[in-house]
């Protein structure tokens, strides 16, 4: 089903319906949120709170077939907000291990994968936030420049150049990891 009829469904009144979306876009959501902010934790409640806007805000959407953007649109503004949190925030002591019986949000969301797909996360979490966003929705989202815009609500100039310096940015810090590597 795609997000047009599940959109449509959702605004008359079918929960199962916006249940689906959730479900059908909650992995991606996260994968771009976590990129953003760097924090399992975080990228879990900035998912959470931005389909708890969508939901609440699902009649405002102007065309049904523009689910994931505006989706996306919603979830980076709620990424800036928590990043704007953190800056007022003093940080505390390392917060307790989850209980071994239950399963953690991060262990529900663990990453796994090969050795330079980690080292490649890492170099996206050393990037700007907003080079971190661009990356995240052009290639997490496979979205086009023009969507990226609409999404950031920036000229599609400056997504291009965001790319271009991210993209560079992440070939030299992934070189000079490799290099060092063939080093030792």
């Amino acid at each position: 089903m795609d997000d047009d009829l599940l959109v449509r469904q959702a605004r008359s009144g079918n929960d199962r319906a916006f249940a689906v979306l959730v479900r059908t876009h909650q992995r991606s959501l996260y994968c771009t949120a976590y990129s953003i902010l760097g924090s399992s934790w975080d990228a879990s409640d900035a998912v959470q709170d931005a389909f708890l806007q969508a939901y609440a805000k699902l009649d405002t959407l102007r065309d049904p077939a523009r689910f994931k953007p505006w989706l996306l649109r919603i979830l980076v503004r709620s990424c800036y907000g928590t990043i704007g949190t953190r800056r007022r925030v003093v940080p505390m002591a390392e917060v307790p291990e989850a209980d071994r019986g239950r399963e953690s949000s991060a262990e529900a969301h663990a990453f796994v994968g090969t050795e330079a797909q980690l080292d490649l996360l890492r170099a996206i979490r050393g990037l700007e936030e907003d080079h971190r966003t661009v990356i995240a929705l052009r290639y997490f989202h496979d979205l086009k420049v023009d969507d990226i815009a609409a999404v950031l609500d920036v000229p599609a100039g400056t997504v291009k150049s965001r790319i271009n310096r991210a993209l560079a940015r992440l070939s030299a810090d992934l070189g000079r990891r490799a290099s060092l590597e063939v080093q030792q």
